[in-house]
């Protein structure tokens, strides 16, 4: 039996906005049910491993934005199904 997989990221926003309006688990939540009525079953989830160039951006991006908004964290989710 062969299996299809799939490759979804998922972005989250930094910031003070972020803070306020953004839920983690509102995006996974939502993203797994849409998958799994597309006949696709959550099988990983890879957390996101920024670098020190991605940390100085984020930084900046929360300077230039009083503290606002910045790029947030991000994961892989690895879905499959059957053939």
């Amino acid at each position: 039996m062969n299996k299809i997989n799939r490759v979804e990221r998922i972005r989250y926003s930094g910031g003070l906005l972020g803070l306020l309006f953004g839920s983690s688990k509102g995006k996974l939540n939502n993203k797994v049910a849409d998958m799994n009525e597309r006949g696709f079953h959550l099988h990983f989830i890879h957390g996101d491993n920024p670098n020190l160039l991605i940390w100085v951006l984020r930084l900046l991006i929360l300077i230039v934005t009083l503290g606002l908004w910045t790029i947030g964290s991000s994961e892989l989710l690895v879905f499959e199904k059957d053939e």
